[in-house]
C-alpha cells in the first residue's frame, strides 16, 4: 500500500508493540510491549502503525513513558481520544536498522521462522513454522510433509543456530520425532 503524496514504505519493517487501548483524551495510546526493552520507545524518533507491516502509516513520537500496563506513547499526528481508538489492535513498528540485537545465544522470532531443521546427522526434520512462547521455554513448531513437531528451545537441545545458511542443527530427545 503506497500512501496518496507519501515517501514509499520501508520494506524492513519489524513490530515492537501492539495498540492495546487509548490514555487520557488528547491520543495517546497504550502499547503492549514486544520488545525485551520497552525503554527503547524513549529512544526512537518515528514509527509505523498498521494492521500489518503492508499497510501502515509513518508518526512521529512527540513522547512515551511507562506505566504499569505498558508503554504510552503519545503520537503526534493522533490528537484526539477517537483518533487514537482507530489505531486499537493494531501494530507499532520499527525499522529493522533501528532494532536492538538480541543477547548471545537469543534469536528473534522472525529470524527463526523459516530456517530448516536437521539433526546432527543430516536428517532433515522439516522448517520452523512458528514459535510459541511458553513460560518455561520456547517451543519451536517444525513442519514437513504435512506433520507437526515441537522442538523445544533448550541448550540440549538446539545444538547450532546458522541464520545465514537459514538452518538449525538439532540432537533430539528421545522420542520426540516420532
Amino acid at each position: 500500500m503506497k500512501l496518496k503524496g507519501a515517501a514509499p514504505l520501508p520494506s524492513d519493517l519489524i513490530a515492537v508493540g501492539q495498540v492495546t487501548r487509548t490514555v487520557g483524551i488528547r491520543g495517546e495510546v497504550n502499547l503492549l510491549s514486544l520488545t525485551d526493552d520497552p525503554r527503547r520507545f524513549k529512544e526512537l524518533k518515528e514509527v509505523w502503525v498498521g494492521p500489518d507491516e503492508t499497510a501502515v502509516e509513518r508518526f512521529t513520537i512527540a513522547g512515551s513513558r511507562q506505566n504499569r500496563s505498558g508503554v504510552v506513547l503519545k503520537l503526534k499526528e493522533l490528537e484526539t481520544q477517537s483518533a487514537a481508538e482507530s489505531r486499537r489492535g493494531q501494530l507499532v513498528y520499527v525499522r529493522k536498522s533501528k532494532g536492538r540485537k538480541p543477547a548471545s545465544g537469543s534469536y528473534f522470532i522472525h529470524d527463526i521462522i523459516g530456517l530448516q531443521v536437521v539433526t546432527e546427522a543430516g536428517d532433515i526434520v522439516g522448517n520452523v513454522q512458528d514459535v510459541l512462547q511458553l513460560p518455561a521455554n520456547d517451543v519451536w513448531v517444525v513442519m514437513n510433509d504435512g506433520k507437526e513437531m515441537l522442538i523445544p528451545a533448550l541448550k540440549q537441545v538446539i545444538m547450532a543456530v546458522d541464520l545465514k545458511q537459514r538452518r538449525v542443527v538439532i540432537n533430539p530427545l528421545e522420542g520426540m520425532l516420532e
